[in-house]
């Protein structure tokens, strides 16, 4: 049997190999572990300073940050990740240029808006935990959030993997530095550890705009045409909005209603058991977009007139890929478990006991990327937009149904099982465009 898998497994790894996947798949996820590894090195630290409760705002104040970057950008990183490989260099570079002006333009009023309203905002989303401080940290990380995430789309995109990595190795290193600065000398608390990460996306931003030079893209840019693209532009990425607020929804909005019906110290537990998520979103989410995801899409783009056999290779990747991180996840839990009772302060312990239950749902988060990749390449945009709504509501239902006689269980088997519907959402649509097409032909 092993034999059988083994020859099965060995062509497909082959031709990985070749294709520089596995090389920009281990470059990524070789320096997301340095990454995460001091992060984590930093964590015992910040959970020396912070109690349960203050790591639960600290918690809601990044979501908030996540999701507000997300909504502000409306969905113009999305459309470039549709766009970009139909385009020449010449197209690529105005279009970056187009969606950099038009963000500008629109983030520097909402987030001045924002801050007029800051009172109300600590108030109803904060339930008055964070300070002003805190929150114009959290605005200034906001406003640069997009600026260094699309450096490193670009970067993904043209297969730079030693690049990317070796960026984000040095911003991890700012804002790691900043933190303790803040944090351990300042005392700024949760105020600290917000402008860390802020200085750290100042930096990647710095990086970007001095290789927007060195590559000409200067060269490329109106400012008018621009600016008469808003409308059009907006209209494009306004349905990936739905789709931005319901990821927010599946990977944040629990965290508000544990609070709601809990308190913060449920939250903080929650979170450092969602830290493993997000692990696994680094060390294989993130290097799966990097270097599986450009390899796929050009090769649908090189085979149009065959691409079912293309959709088989993936749909095999995709299986293997997933039956391994199920194996890996279970034994690596069962081994590490004392090491990390070790390293947690006792009350974060029972974060421990619901670590598998979120990582089963990354899995499957991971399976829905795979089967999504062929539906962006024929540009399947109102599906990819509105895909996450069902699975969304049913989190939103479930997390309202499990919450009060589990707690921190219920929000875990409520990510699970959203995520879990995800995946089979869209494998049944991916599925059913390639019958129709089939049968059309």
């Amino acid at each position: 049997m092993l034999t059988s898998f083994t020859k099965k497994i060995t062509p497909f790894i082959t031709t990985l190999s070749k294709a520089r996947v596995l090389k920009d798949f281990l470059i990524y996820s070789f320096g997301s572990l340095i990454l995460r590894a001091v992060s984590l090195f930093l964590l015992p630290l910040i959970m020396r300073i912070l109690t349960p409760a203050d790591y639960g705002t600290l918690a809601l104040t990044t979501a908030f940050i996540t999701i507000s970057t997300a909504l502000i950008g409306l969905g113009l990183r999305q459309m470039l990740s549709i766009e970009y490989f139909h385009l020449n260099e010449a197209q690529q570079k105005t279009l970056i240029n187009e969606i950099i002006i038009i963000y500008t333009i629109i983030a520097v009023p909402t987030l001045a808006i924002a801050w007029h309203l800051k009172d109300s905002i600590i108030k109803y989303i904060f339930f008055d935990s964070v300070t002003h401080t805190t929150l114009l940290a959290a605005l200034a990380s906001i406003f640069f959030f997009f600026y260094a995430e699309l450096l490193y789309q670009l970067l993904q995109y043209n297969q730079r993997a030693k690049e990317l990595t070796t960026l984000q190795l040095l911003t991890a290193a700012v804002t790691i530095l900043s933190t303790i600065y803040t944090l351990w000398i300042l005392k700024w608390g949760i105020a600290g550890v917000i402008i860390g990460q802020a200085c750290g996306q100042l930096f990647a931003s710095s990086i970007g705009l001095t290789l927007y030079y060195q590559h000409s893209y200067h060269l490329h840019r109106s400012t008018r045409a621009s600016m008469q693209k808003i409308i059009p532009y907006t209209q494009y990425g306004a349905p990936f909005i739905p789709g931005i607020i319901c990821s927010w929804i599946l990977a944040s909005s629990d965290r508000w209603m544990l609070g709601s019906y809990y308190s913060m110290k449920q939250v903080g537990i929650y979170s450092i058991a969602d830290l493993f998520a997000q692990v696994f979103n680094t060390l294989i989410l993130v290097p799966w977009a990097g270097s599986y995801l450009p390899y796929i899409l050009k090769r649908y783009k090189a085979h149009e007139d065959d691409i079912a056999k293309v959709d088989h290779e993936n749909n095999r990747t995709m299986w293997i890929s997933l039956a391994a991180a199920t194996f890996c996840i279970s034994v690596g839990l069962s081994i590490g478990r004392p090491l990390l009772l070790f390293i947690l302060p006792p009350s974060y312990h029972p974060s421990l006991d619901y670590v598998w239950t979120l990582l089963m749902g990354q899995v499957f988060l991971l399976g829905s990327y795979f089967a999504s990749a062929r539906l962006q390449y024929q540009k399947r945009t109102r599906f990819l937009a509105l895909a996450l709504t069902l699975p969304a509501i049913l989190n939103l239902f479930l997390n309202y149904l499990l919450i009060i006689p589990l707690g921190i269980l219920g929000c875990s088997l409520a990510t699970l099982l959203s995520y879990l519907a995800y995946f089979g959402i869209t494998l049944l649509y991916k599925n059913r465009q390639f019958y129709n097409s089939f049968f059309l032909e």
